[in-house]
């Protein structure tokens, strides 16, 4: 059982807003879209944010999303005449957080809801945990380390990813293999996002872990972490791993 995401306004620094910033629409409205499907709880606060209504949201499209209404009706009157609202949930363990300024009361499917537009910007917050994804075993990503002066390996080397995140990799490589060196940095990293763009920057290995599998071949498991990475590059990240689970949820 997974932990519930504590449904608080979340502060945001001007390096989170680079960092934690979404701005695909396509990307908001799956989001948004999940949400609805999975009947996650959604936190509405208004007012001057001191006041909040724990909601539903009930759907989402290009255009907006609708949330359930309370039953209160001095609750939905003060949420109707606020000029500032912050939408918090959770997807995917990671708590997602806008403002709107506005909504507006309709009907949807038969239940009395608010209509907020669909935001420009939406922010994912995972800032102590990433969440890490497995690769697809049939097409996994690669990292290539290039060779150079400040690289510790002689050769450009290829290897594959077991896992990402946007704190860091899980990479394959052989028992043999000793290119790969607990709290050594490799600059000039590269891992094609497959077709969504490819990131470059500096990886350090913190663990080297021995598994075997079940017909006895034994690997190594290097575990490594992103230094400084970029914003470009975080923002690439976060929607290669919003594509692969939109592709996993459709096929559950």
């Amino acid at each position: 059982m997974t932990n519930e995401i504590p449904l608080k306004i979340e502060i945001l620094s001007e390096a989170d807003d680079d960092r934690l910033r979404i701005t695909s629409a396509k990307e908001i409205e799956f989001i948004m879209d999940f949400i609805a499907e999975k009947g996650t709880r959604v936190a509405l606060y208004y007012g001057d944010a001191n006041d909040f209504v724990l909601t539903t949201l009930l759907g989402a499209d290009d255009t907006g999303l609708w949330l359930e209404q309370s039953t209160s009706a001095s609750v939905n009157k003060c949420i109707a005449e606020s000029s500032k609202l912050v939408f918090v949930s959770s997807h995917f363990q990671a708590k997602v957080q806008f403002t709107a300024a506005h909504a507006s009361s309709e009907w949807y499917r038969g239940y009395p809801a608010f209509f907020l537009p669909l935001p420009d910007t939406l922010y994912r917050l995972q800032r102590r945990e990433y969440f890490r994804l497995m690769t697809p075993v049939a097409n996994p990503l690669r990292c290539v380390i290039g060779a150079g002066k400040k690289s510790a390996v002689k050769r450009p080397r290829e290897f594959i990813i077991m896992d990402i995140s946007c704190g860091g990799v899980g990479l394959t490589c052989t028992e043999t293999d000793t290119e790969l060196t607990p709290g050594a940095s490799y600059p000039d990293c590269q891992i094609d996002l497959q077709g969504l763009g490819t990131i470059k920057g500096t990886i350090e290995v913190k663990n080297l872990v021995s598994l075997t599998s079940e017909s006895g071949l034994t690997q190594r498991r290097a575990g490594c972490e992103f230094k400084n990475l970029d914003g470009a590059s975080v923002i690439l990240l976060q929607r290669y791993i919003t594509y692969v689970q939109r592709v996993m949820a459709k096929t559950e």
